[in-house]
């Protein structure tokens, strides 16, 4: 096993110590005991780290949350990794601690740390501040070298140059990369044939054996005023270069410079095609000479330089003069020959488009042809991009910065009539977008519509690659459609569209497919509903003659799972936004479930009629939806249909439900009850009546109670009949209960004679009927007959007090959708009760209650709907009654009584009577869940 390095481990014990006084800093100050003592061990641990007779001391290093020492990761913990961002953040690369640090050196550095939040530049700044003039530790700031590694080790450099540089490797690679140098090593190659030749061009300038600029005929005294001078001499000396001049001696051509962000153009020659590669030939073969060497390295370049017609060599001269011209201005970020090659390539293809030579289409064509050249030479030197890539920053390609760089040079003018021609698909969409964008930034909103409409027609192009890359410009361009005029959107979609039922190329038809889905997504994104109904009509048309390509849309473009906010959005709003009813007309199904769910959780009346209202301008397709589900849907789906069915449509539900009542358990059968009553539509009695014979008896006392609540005279007869004791099936006296207290509901003098006898029919001894139907009969006797009710009640034998807790009034112009029924009484204590009738009982303690439920706290949890035995402990008696548990209220569950005997009900009216801390006889709801189909306190 391998023995630790000691001076690594003194490393990381220093590392941590000055982790944790930086942290005591933070905390306690620098001044503080605790912090001088941990100043003191962090010095003793660098010192140890730094043994005497080292030379290079100790490297701290940081590479985004990774601290390094000497060059080796530290596996720290989340304090290390928070110290090392900290470096990172404020462009530090590394600390070097020297042997011949001291302690106060240390303490500097400590102390330009800030005890607070800083900005990282601020720590550089502050680091470099109490630093200055130590000797023992440096700060090495992060710093991007534009050269490339693969260049490190070239030593033909020197051979190359050694007629001017003797062997001084460095200096050549800081020619290679500096266009001034360039230009003079260039004129030293040609310089050293020793030839007296002048080369011209016609009228165009050109450069004399000595590199002086020669006009026409090659005198070298004919440049542009002699201003400008370039010389050379064959010895190792070097060259003498005055760029003061440099603009008038380049001749009269037109070039480039490389950085586009300067406005300055250089003059240079017209070169043919084949001129241009051999240009960019010969500028692959000088890199491959720098990269690769050779003892006649000079020669050849000398050779394939000659090998280059005279108009050429001045065109690369010139060029190169352009890019010395520019150097002072901005440092080129990559090799001068790339740059070069590239620029050049750029020139050649404006000036052929501009002459109107080539179309658009075949300048990319040509772009890509010496794109394809220049790679050669990127490489040879190594790219900028790589050169990002390795620092881990994503870059574009070199086609994309050739073909930025071209729609840069081209003016205005160009531009435009690009765009608005039949080739505009050949521009890129980034810089179709760039220039749009900037119309739009300068107000021209106009002339951006007409070249994004022009745009978006060529999808109809007869050309495949036209139509190809149109699908794939309209998808990266989307959000500028809608920024620029949602009206476009649709525009664009209309084409997509018309597309994917004639497109047969299988990739073609996937391009697209995608650019109509992301226009699809985008409107929804933007709200743009003319566009998302024009997208849905499209796909119809799809569907029905590609359904497997039209269901993959729908299900791509996720609109209809954005129901729900357009639904919401509806509702919020009152007033329907423009093409929004028409965008839930073509998702019929996901909208009316959608406005069914929010209409069986209104609890007011308003927002009820406005889902309605909603849910009816959706129209047929709608309300066919609705029926269909409720007569042969799942039974879950059917519930949550029938209230809002029931308010569009009571017809059909009065149709369809009641031959599918029997099928659904008592929990559903119940919410359907409680929904059709809540939907407040006009014909809902009849409805109920029709179920009455159909539900569970455990339901039917909740029937009989909502056709009450109703006060339509429709019921009387139904009723009168179960008042006076014909019973539907499994009924029970409590119906008889329920029945007295609806007819008091309705207030029809139909019913005073019934409700007459029932309170005051006589046996031999006693009363005929048990007290809590007579009690019930004389308080609905009080509204409809008051003077006969205040003439008996005084020989009713029925005490004052039990006609206390009579039944609420239910108001019409109430805006709830369901109101209280009875009257609820807040008890002085709890009290309790407990199951009889589950696996495992539970207990409840109810806190509130009425003559028809409560609110109890309970001791385990019951599903709402759950059936329960209630055994009421009343000191040394019980009280037995049915229940079915509702819903919860924060810690508390409600309940509902469906059954009890009429001598056990007076007893629980008694019980509530000595109970009560106060009774709450309020009519109206007091709580927003109060509609909701598990809402008791009734």
């Amino acid at each position: 096993m391998m023995k630790p390095d000691p001076k690594s481990t003194s490393g990381r014990a220093f590392v941590r110590s000055l982790n944790i006084l930086l942290k005591f800093a933070r905390l306690y100050g620098y001044d503080h005991a605790r912090t001088m003592a941990q100043l003191d061990t962090a010095w003793e641990e660098l010192h140890a780290a730094i043994p005497p007779g080292n030379e290079t001391g100790l490297l701290l290093g940081a590479t985004g949350s990774q601290l390094l020492l000497d060059g080796v990761p530290l596996e720290g913990a989340p304090a290390e990794k928070q110290f090392a961002s900290l470096l990172s953040a404020a462009g530090l690369a590394s600390v070097q601690f020297f042997p011949c640090v001291t302690q106060d050196e240390l303490v500097h550095f400590a102390h330009a740390f800030p005890t607070s939040k800083a900005k990282p530049s601020e720590l550089a700044l502050q680091l470099k501040s109490a630093l200055t003039g130590a000797k023992g530790i440096r700060i090495n700031e992060i710093c991007f070298v534009a050269t490339d590694a693969r260049l490190k080790d070239a030593s033909v450099a020197a051979q190359i140059a050694a007629a001017s540089l003797g062997d001084k490797h460095e200096d050549f690679k800081k020619w290679l990369n500096d266009p001034q140098k360039l230009l003079e090593l260039i004129a030293a190659a040609q310089g050293s044939k020793g030839g007296g030749e002048s080369r011209g061009s016609g009228g165009r300038g050109g450069y004399g054996e000595n590199g002086g600029h020669a006009g026409a005929g090659g005198d070298p005294s004919a440049g542009s005023g002699g201003a400008g001078r370039v010389s050379t001499e064959n010895s190792s000396e070097g060259s003498v270069y005055d760029g003061s001049a440099l603009q008038d001696a380049v001749g009269s051509g037109e070039f480039i410079v490389p950085n586009p962000s300067v406005a300055r153009i250089i003059r240079t020659g017209d070169p043919s095609e084949a001129e241009l590669f051999g240009i960019l030939n010969a500028l692959t073969s000088f890199g491959q000479m720098g990269a690769t060497g050779g003892v006649a390295a000079a020669g050849a370049f000398q050779a394939q330089m000659a090998e280059l017609p005279g108009h050429a060599q001045d065109i690369l001269k010139q060029a190169i003069a352009g890019l010395a011209a520019q150097a002072p201005v901005g440092k080129p970020d990559e090799s001068v020959l790339v740059q070069l090659a590239e620029h050049l390539a750029i020139r050649f293809a404006l000036e052929r488009f501009e002459q109107g030579e080539v179309k658009v289409n075949a300048v990319r064509q040509m772009l890509d042809r010496m794109n394809a050249e220049i790679e050669n030479l990127r490489k040879i030197l190594g790219a900028h991009e790589d050169k990002m890539s390795e620092a881990g920053i994503l870059a574009e390609s070199h086609r994309e910065i050739l073909d930025r760089q071209f729609w840069a040079a081209v003016p205005d003018s160009g531009k435009r009539e690009v765009l608005l021609s039949g080739e505009a698909w050949c521009i890129p969409p980034r810089n179709v977008q760039s220039y749009v964008g900037d119309l739009i930034a300068q107000g021209n909103v106009a002339e951006a519509i007409s070249i994004l409409q022009n745009y978006a027609a060529c999808a109809d192009s007869d050309e495949s690659d036209a139509r190809k890359k149109t699908a794939v410009g309209l998808s990266e361009m989307a959000d500028l459609y809608a920024k620029a005029d949602p009206k476009l959107l649709g525009e664009a979609l209309r084409h997509l569209g018309l597309r994917l039922n004639l497109e047969q190329d299988a990739e073609l038809q996937g391009l697209v497919s995608a650019a109509f889905v992301r226009l699809s997504q985008e409107a929804a994104t933007s709200r743009c509903y003319p566009a998302m109904e024009q997208a849905l009509d499209l796909l119809v048309a799809v569907e029905a003659q590609r359904p497997g390509v039209g269901r993959s849309l729908r299900s791509k473009m996720g609109i209809e799972e954005r129901v729900p906010e357009f639904v919401d959005e509806a509702l919020r709003a009152r007033q329907a936004a423009a093409g929004l009813t028409s965008v839930l007309k073509l998702l019929p199904q996901s909208a009316i479930e959608q406005l069914a769910a929010r209409f069986n959780r209104c609890a007011l009346r308003d927002d009820s009629e406005h889902i309605s209202n909603l849910a009816h301008d959706l129209g047929e397709e709608g309300l066919q939806y609705l029926r269909n589900t409720l007569r042969g849907g799942p039974v879950v789906e059917a519930v949550e249909m029938a209230g809002l069915l029931t308010k569009l449509d009571p017809q059909a539900v009065q149709v369809f439900l009641p031959a599918r009542m029997k099928d659904f358990g008592r929990t559903a059968q119940d919410r359907i009850i409680r929904q059709i009553s809540s939907s407040g539509a006009v014909g809902r009695c009849r409805i109920l009546l029709e179920l009455i014979d159909h539900v569970d008896p455990m339901v039917i006392p909740l029937v009989i109670d909502e056709i009450g609540v109703t006060s339509d005279r429709e019921a009387l007869g139904r009723l009168l009949t179960i008042a006076d004791g014909d019973l539907p099936l499994g009924g029970g006296p409590y119906l008889r209960l329920k029945a007295i207290e609806a007819l008091g509901r309705i207030s029809a003098p139909e019913s005073i004679s019934t409700l007459q006898r029932i309170a005051s029919a006589r046996k031999v001894f006693g009363w005929a009927q048990p007290q809590e139907l007579r009690i019930a009969a004389l308080q609905a006797l009080e509204r409809l007959q008051p003077d006969w009710f205040r003439e008996f009640c005084p020989k009713a034998g029925i005490d004052s007090d039990d006609l206390t807790f009579a039944p609420l009034a239910i108001s019409a112009d109430s805006k709830f959708v369901r109101q209280r029924r009875h009257p609820r009484v807040r008890l002085r204590k709890p009290m309790r009760a407990v199951s009889t009738n589950l696996k495992e009982n539970c207990s409840l303690d109810i806190k509130t209650a009425s003559l028809t439920g409560g609110v109890a706290t309970i001791s385990r949890h019951l599903a709402p709907g759950t059936p329960v035995q209630l055994r009421l402990q009343l000191g040394l008696r019980n009280l037995q009654a049915a229940a079915l548990m509702r819903d919860y209220r924060a810690q508390d569950m409600a309940f509902e009584i469906v059954d009890i005997s009429l001598e056990e009900r007076t007893k629980y009216r008694r019980l509530l009577l000595d109970s009560r801390c106060d009774t709450d006889a309020r009519p109206e709801s007091d709580h927003p869940a109060a509609n909701t189909e598990l809402s008791v306190t009734r």
